[in-house]
């Protein structure tokens, strides 16, 4: 078995559940909004980002998270693969 592999993988599933946890809580929404708040205070633009750039960024945030699922199988189903009998 590749430990190198092997450690790919887990990672991969660690951060694929730590990405779909975050995106569960509303955390991307949430650093949105403060982002908007902050960089963009004192110009002319609208008080709150549109709903299209919200709902672009929770898209975006779970097709991450379930790209990074499915990365770390695959990776780990590679490593067991390759494992010596």
């Amino acid at each position: 078995m590749n430990r190198r592999l092997l450690i790919a993988g887990l990672l991969l599933l660690v951060s694929g559940v730590i990405t779909l946890s975050l995106h569960a809580a509303g955390v991307p929404e949430s650093l949105l909004n403060s982002l908007y708040d902050t960089l963009l205070s004192g110009l002319d633009v609208p008080p709150h980002p549109s709903q299209t750039s919200t709902d672009i960024l929770n898209y975006v945030s779970l097709v991450g998270g379930i790209a990074e699922l499915a990365g770390g199988v695959v990776v780990l189903l590679v490593c067991f693969a390759r494992a010596p009998a």
